[in-house]
Formats: C-alpha cells, structure tokens, sequence
C-alpha cells in the first residue's frame, strides 16, 4: 500500500474528460435560455396598465365605502378616522360623507383618465412607457395625499376636537 500522498490524491480525484465535456456543449444554444423579449415587453405593457390602473380603482371603492358601508358611530376598525372627525356622531358622519364624495369623486376621474392614458402604453417605447407609469403613480400618490390632508382640514374647519361644531362670530 501507498503511502506517498499525491498517490493517495490522484486516485480518489476523479478525471475530468475534457472531451466529453465540450461534446455535451456542442449543440447546447444558450440564448434558448431567455425568454422571448416579445413576450417579456408584453408582459411589460400589462404589468405597467395594473400598476396604473389599481390606485384610481382603489380610491373609488373606499369613496364607495365611506359613503354607504360606514357604521353610524366613530370606531377604530372601519371608516375614515381623524382625530376632529371622531368627536362626536356629527362630526364622523360628516367626515364620512365628505371623504366618501372627494375619494370617489376623484378616483372616479382618475379611472378614467389613467384607461385612457394606460391605452397609449403598447404603442410607446419600453422605457417611455415606463417612465410614464412612474409618472401616473407619482401623481396618485400626490392625489391621494391631497385628499387626505383635505378631509382631514376640512374636519378641523368644522369640529372641535370634541366633536362639537366650531361657532363663527357673527359680522355685525
């Protein structure tokens, strides 16, 4: 028995064969790896009409929502909650009614605005097309930021924060 360690190396490696190596590789066409870009840039164009899509479609349920499917008293599970909104009964239905109308009224005109720009999508360029979307997004976003501090002024303006009406001095 051997003792010399390049012996005991050499024959527990096992031997690459170069050979049958590359003649694995000969017919083997890596670009049939990839997808078809045709099929990815499709994908694309829808993926880029959801994104646009979602936020207007979600502001007009949640105005739907605020409008007909909030409880009748201020709660913390369901509804549009603000601290001047949650004083009293008035002040929440009047925060519900409001946030009911801008929400929906406004994703009402999104939705359809972002339909007909979405349209245009398959016509553009890729990174136009993406560019844009990134656009719709930022301006649902300022939007919908926009309506909150709306609704949530628009409390302030009316309510204490108990609840009670604010009373306006009288000209005169």
């Amino acid at each position: 028995m051997s003792t010399n360690p390049t012996e005991i190396l050499q024959a527990t490696e096992p031997s690459l064969d170069i050979e049958s190596i590359k003649s694995l590789m000969d017919g083997f066409d890596p670009a049939a790896l990839l997808p078809d870009l045709s099929e990815l840039f499709g994908s694309l164009a829808t993926l880029c009409r959801f994104a646009v899509m979602i936020g207007p479609v979600v502001l007009l349920v949640l105005g739907l929502a605020y409008l007909f499917l909030s409880p009748r008293e201020a709660n913390y599970y369901f509804g549009y909650r603000c601290y001047f909104g949650m004083g009293s009964v008035q002040a929440w239905r009047f925060t519900q009614r409001i946030a009911g109308m801008l929400f929906g009224g406004v994703g009402l005109i999104l939705t359809i605005v972002m339909y007909v720009i979405s349209g245009g999508f398959s016509e553009m360029e890729v990174t136009d097309m993406v560019w844009k979307a990134a656009g719709c997004l930022a301006w649902q976003a300022g939007l919908a930021l926009m309506l909150t501090l709306l609704v949530n002024f628009l409390a302030f303006f009316f309510f204490d924060a108990k609840g009670g009406p604010r009373r306006r001095k009288k000209k005169g």
